[in-house]
């Protein structure tokens, strides 16, 4: 294989013959040396540029020289497969999506146990509530006083007390002293 270096092409009129017979390309039906060249344009807006349209290539047995580069096969190379990789692409979007699904329906389900839970706490605190205020008014002196009537207990009219100093039984009437004292459930 050779390469060839294109020159530039020759100043007009150098490598043509002259020309014979005025503008129309000679007398005498046909010319001699092939087809006449193009007539020349002028650079006109529009136009085609001033000179020739196509350069050839000129070979010299002096411009050539062997060709040191490798030689390439004739075969082309097989493209990668782009699937794999799509399919890759679309596997890892599927998972994604999946596992947000799965995350989003566990976080929903939590929240709605959160709810829930929630419910079941505040029916529970009413409940104490409710239970506490009834514990209160069964702990009321004047209730118990009531019940204990209606299981048959009577008040003592003669109330006894225990001197603490001297260990004997006091009956009678409260001393004044002792009347001070405030007791749960007692009214002298």
């Amino acid at each position: 294989m050779t390469t060839t270096d294109t020159m530039p092409p020759p100043a007009r009129g150098a490598g043509h013959p002259p020309r014979s017979g005025g503008a129309r390309g000679g007398g005498g039906g046909g010319g001699g040396g092939g087809p006449p060249p193009p007539p020349p344009t002028r650079g006109v807006p529009g136009g085609r540029p001033p000179g020739p349209t196509q350069l050839a290539p000129i070979h010299s047995p002096r411009h050539t020289r062997p060709v040191t580069s490798p030689v390439i096969s004739a075969t082309p190379r097989p493209r990668s497969p782009r699937a794999p990789f799509i399919l890759l692409l679309i596997g890892l979007l599927g998972g994604a999506l999946v596992s947000l699904l799965v995350i989003s329906t566990t976080l929903a389900q939590g929240a709605f146990q959160i709810t829930s839970l929630q419910q079941q706490n505040a029916n529970l605190t009413r409940q104490e509530q409710t239970l506490n205020n009834a514990v209160a008014q069964a702990a009321n002196p004047a209730v118990i006083a009531q019940e204990a009537q209606q299981f048959g207990m009577r008040q003592d009219p003669n109330l006894s007390f225990i001197d603490l100093k001297t260990g004997k039984i006091v009956s009678g009437k409260v001393s004044k002293s002792d009347a001070e004292i405030n007791v749960p459930g007692y009214t002298p």
